[in-house]
């Protein structure tokens, strides 16, 4: 599998083979292409959110990860363009994490700023996930 992978983000279309895996044989490669989700700026962000996008139910684990880091910026990426798209059963397996999100302390100033955004998107999230 690591030989099919590119030497760094900028794969430029590479990787066709990615839309006949099946989610087994995706597991690495999601694996290696979740860090590169932590800037919407990198080369071929869109291709990489259509890989991620057919194998959403293996990607729990790996969402889970980044909404318990301290990358406020990486958090509200992955909550805007990969999580808000999540069919309802595979978001309900985010409550958890969803609620952590939206209970951060906002009288620590580090937080403040950065995670404003963040509350908000998960908020809306988690509605989306009561209303069920």
């Amino acid at each position: 599998m690591n030989s099919f992978m590119p030497a760094d983000e900028s794969f430029n279309g590479d990787m066709e083979f990615a839309d006949l895996m099946s989610d087994p044989d995706a597991q690495l490669l999601i694996a290696q292409i979740m860090d590169w989700t932590q800037d919407p700026n990198w080369p071929d962000t869109t291709r990489i959110l259509e890989i991620l996008h057919q194998h959403e139910q293996i990607l729990i684990p790996y969402i889970r990860d980044v909404l318990k880091n301290q990358d406020p910026e990486w958090k509200e990426w992955i909550l805007t363009y990969l999580v808000a798209y999540f069919p309802d059963e595979y978001l309900a397996k985010l409550q958890e994490e969803l609620e952590l999100v939206m209970n951060i302390d906002m009288n620590i100033d580090m937080y403040d700023k950065d995670y404003k955004n963040i509350q908000k998107i998960s908020k809306e999230l988690y509605a989306k996930i009561k209303k069920q």
